[in-house]
């Protein structure tokens, strides 16, 4: 295959999109998403892209949160799931501690809704024996993919939808989200100053950069920042145009799941799952084999087949009418990470909630606490790529929304 082809469509649609490289990703998956977007874009009644009309938090988690307490849910954000205990093929009771104190969680059934780099350090050899499905979750890989965010002093729209900047050695992508934000008075946040923000997302922390020559992983909060804002640049600054100008910087945030211990050992607290070749037979079923113990995770197999918010959610929605035939008026417990963002996984160090299900409903745990705060508002959108290898992809230098 020509090497245009394999820049569009082998490693735009999967290293910039979902984290994975191109050389390893699973046929399977990328050539079922591939197909749903390419449907989604030739239907005329089909959205081929769709983004929030507000900041995550304010028009999507808090809500959800609100929703789910008023249905009887209620939230355990300082516990920390230490491990399943069996006793007869079940489990009860899960050992766990709650600022510091060790306490168990018991009830009838159980729904797991932890990524798989945090589910996988609870398995113990028991477990693994009780449910062999489970066995192989170690083998599942992850990747980084995380975001900055940039203040603009002016709005720079760029396009209206998301971007791929197909050269970028950090595999960019992006959107600028005030055209979207309808609702929103940017005014309103800091001291008034911002005009516009534009959200990066990185997915390539292995390779060097362009201006320090270093991979992500070994770079400070500022040489990523730097490093983002000057590939940007490379992409967009074209032929005499300049739609990101140093100027209009005020200020950036960088995803805090990025720790910095020390400026050569930064580490990650959400992982992305990615679908490697031959990865399928180590992904389990929403129901193992385990009677009480249910999975709603991006890494169940689903027909979504990705690590993303609706592969979880299907995941979830399999498993709900398995609960619900067993479950009566027996006590549920979900188990998932208290998060600061969507998708896909969470820290091996820090406290995963516990939900108890005491309403009708089953009790989901998602909570959010981004600085820049998502009901959903579907867009129909453009999708454009960015290259400075390909001229005939750059608009104007002020491109129109």
């Amino acid at each position: 295959m020509s090497s245009t082809y394999q820049t569009y469509l082998g490693q735009g649609l999967t290293r910039s999109l979902v984290a994975m490289r191109a050389q390893e990703g699973s046929t399977r998956t990328v050539g079922y998403i591939l197909l749903q977007l390419l449907y989604d874009l030739i239907g005329p009644d089909q959205v081929f892209d769709r983004l929030l009309k507000g900041p995550t938090d304010d028009v999507w988690l808090n809500p959800w949160v609100d929703y789910l307490q008023r249905r009887g849910v209620v939230f355990h954000t300082a516990v920390q799931v230490n491990g399943f205990e069996l006793d007869g093929g079940r489990v009860c009771p899960v050992q766990a501690t709650e600022n510091g104190n060790p306490f168990q969680i018991a009830a009838s059934y159980y729904i797991a809704a932890m990524p798989v780099d945090v589910m996988s350090t609870l398995l113990t050899p028991a477990l693994k024996a009780a449910a062999p499905s489970l066995a192989n979750l170690d083998r599942l890989q992850t990747r980084w993919m995380n975001g900055i965010q940039f203040y603009l002093r002016r709005d720079v729209p760029l396009v209206r939808g998301h971007a791929i900047y197909l050269d970028s050695p950090w595999a960019l992508t992006s959107v600028s989200q005030r055209q979207f934000w309808t609702g929103v008075d940017l005014s309103s946040f800091g001291d008034g100053t911002v005009g516009g923000i534009l959200s990066v997302d990185i997915s390539e922390w292995e390779q060097p950069g362009v201006l320090y020559d270093k991979p992500a992983m070994q770079c400070t909060a500022t040489e990523i920042k730097e490093e983002v804002w000057t590939q940007l640049k490379q992409h967009l600054n074209v032929a005499g145009g300049i739609q990101l100008d140093d100027v209009d910087l005020e200020t950036w945030f960088l995803d805090p799941d990025i720790q910095f211990p020390n400026p050569t050992l930064v580490t990650n607290l959400e992982p992305l799952l990615v679908n490697t070749a031959g990865s399928l037979q180590y992904r389990p079923e929403a129901q193992i084999e385990i009677p009480n113990l249910f999975l709603a995770s991006d890494y169940v197999r689903t027909y979504t087949d990705l690590a993303t918010m609706e592969g979880a959610n299907e995941a979830a929605r399999r498993e709900l009418p398995l609960a619900r035939s067993r479950v009566h008026r027996t006590t549920r417990a979900t188990l998932a990470p208290h998060r600061t963002r969507i998708p896909q996984a969470s820290s091996r160090n820090r406290p995963h909630p516990v939900c108890s299900g005491a309403a009708p409903s089953p009790g989901v745990i998602i909570r959010a606490t981004d600085p820049i705060p998502p009901v959903c508002s579907s867009l129909r959108l453009a999708f454009t790529l960015w290259s400075p290898r390909h001229s005939s992809l750059h608009g104007p230098a002020r491109p129109k929304p």
